[in-house]
Order: structure tokens, then C-alpha cells, then sequence
């Protein structure tokens, strides 16, 4: 439940928060269910914010969503923490791990590192490394379905940059799998021979995965604590994801209606109609 603040335009923002925590647009029973306030006193607030631009209502599902251009000062927001905060997780992941450490993101078809900790002083950022192969590929694909793989791979050539580099998407989808249920990415020998990372996905206020936080070092070092620093940097990845607004069930509660596309023709429910 949401820390209550008195006045209307406390009230507002509350609003506006609570939105932010789901990916996709709501009605005002969930919204209002996630603030643990009254239904009526929501739906009043979410009309004064589609009045002054900030909100958007669909006709169809009744669902609430942010304006793009609210949404367009949050991502600024948070592209800005994730650059003030992320210098320090990736500092105490280094000392943690005794590696290198990093923030890669997706760019094109490939993940680049653009935030690192390198205690040799050697960079590596801005240098791109194909999706399927690279040390944060298979964090920064995460919530990928096995068709959305397909399509993101549909013109790749899966080049063997390391003697363990996944042949095909298949294989890619099956690594991918494994490391959900662990918890973490492992990438031995993958995108260089003798190579070994481990990664885990940073989520931003919308549930997203921006960015994932990876190490990287030696096989032959780094192998046998593959566990423990895949504990580490998963806890520091979920600190970081909560520093950018990342709440970790908000993405339940939501109706179906929430998730119906805009031209659905599903019964809409009248306890969300104004």
C-alpha cells in the first residue's frame, strides 16, 4: 500500500506512481487496489489528471495510462539515476566478486557496455557483442518468449565467437530457460574463449528490463564460484531495479480487461465506469 499524502495534489501523484508500477495500462478498481484507497476517490483523481493531460482513457477497456510525454520525463528520469546509481553498485559488485563488472544494454542487434567498473583499467565500453553470445545476452532478453526470440534472431548468423557460443536460437531459448530457473545468466566460453560472466536483468518503474549488471573474468578463476556471484550480482541487480522504481509484483492485480487490446470487444465492467 502507498504512503497516503494529504491535499489534491498529493493525491495526484500517489495516482501517478501507482500507474507507473504496471507495464501496462489499468482500469481504476486496480489502480485504486494497489493504492488501498476507494475506487470512487481514484477514478475522481485519474478524470482531474486526463483533464490536464497527464492521463490517457481508453474508450473501449476504460483503462488509464500515462500521457507518452509523462512517460517520456520518466525514462529521462531514470536513464538519469541509473547513471548516478549505477557507478556504485558496480563498484561494490567488483569488490564482491574480485571481476570486472558492467551495465550493458540492447543496441541494435548486439549488447554494449556502457557503464563499467574495470579494475585493470582496460575498457570495454561502447564495444558491441552480438546478443546471442555476449556476457549479458541472455539477462538482457529475459522476458522474451520463444517466438519473440525467433524474431529477434530472425537474420542472425550465429557465429561461433567462443567454443560455446549457442549454435542456433534453440539452443539460445534453452540457455535462457535454465538461467530463469537459477536466477541468473551463466556465460562460459561463450562470447571468447576462456571467458566466464554471470548476469542478472535490471528492471526500470514500468517492469522492463533496461539493462542487465554482468561480471566478467576468467574461466579458470571464476568458474567454480559461478553460485556465489550469481547471488551477488542478482541481489545487487534487484537494488538497483528497485533505486529505478521497480516494484516486484506490480505487474499483478492487473484486470483482464487492462490487457485486452484497444479494439477488444470483451464486456467492460461497470464498477470501472466513472
Amino acid at each position: 500500500m502507498a504512503v497516503e499524502t494529504s491535499g489534491s495534489l498529493g493525491r495526484g501523484v500517489d495516482v501517478l506512481l501507482a500507474m507507473a508500477q504496471g507495464s501496462r495500462p489499468a482500469v481504476g478498481s486496480v489502480i485504486a487496489e494497489r493504492l488501498g484507497r476507494h475506487r470512487v476517490q481514484v477514478v475522481r483523481t485519474l478524470q482531474s489528471l486526463v483533464a490536464a493531460g497527464m492521463v490517457t482513457r481508453d474508450p473501449v477497456s476504460l483503462a488509464y495510462d500515462l500521457d507518452w510525454r509523462v512517460r517520456s520525463q520518466a525514462v529521462r528520469l531514470v536513464r538519469a539515476r541509473l547513471m548516478a546509481e549505477g557507478p556504485g553498485v558496480l563498484r561494490e559488485a567488483s569488490e564482491a566478486t574480485g571481476t570486472a563488472t558492467f551495465l550493458a544494454e540492447v543496441r541494435g542487434d548486439g549488447a554494449v557496455a556502457f557503464a563499467e567498473h574495470v579494475p585493470t583499467g582496460l575498457s570495454w565500453a561502447g564495444r558491441s557483442y552480438p546478443l546471442y553470445c555476449d556476457d549479458a545476452g541472455q539477462a538482457l532478453l529475459w522476458d522474451c518468449s520463444r517466438d519473440e526470440l525467433d524474431i529477434v534472431f530472425a537474420d542472425t548468423e550465429f557465429i561461433a565467437y567462443g567454443p560455446n557460443s549457442p549454435r542456433d536460437v534453440s539452443q539460445f531459448a534453452e540457455r535462457l530457460a535454465t538461467a530463469r530457473e537459477r536466477g541468473y545468466s551463466v556465460a562460459d566460453e561463450e562470447s571468447e574463449p576462456a571467458v566466464f560472466a554471470v548476469a542478472a536483468p535490471v528492471r526500470d518503474f514500468t517492469g522492463e528490463v533496461v539493462c542487465a549488471l554482468h561480471t566478467e573474468g576468467l574461466s579458470r578463476d571464476l568458474a567454480h564460484q559461478a553460485t556465489e556471484h550469481g547471488q551477488v550480482i542478482t541481489e545487487l541487480a534487484g537494488r538497483l531495479s528497485s533505486v529505478l522504481g521497480y516494484v516486484a509484483d506490480s505487474a499483478q492485480g492487473l484486470s483482464d480487461d487492462s490487457r485486452l487490446p484497444r479494439d477488444s470487444g470483451r464486456r467492460r465492467e461497470s464498477s470501472d465506469r466513472p
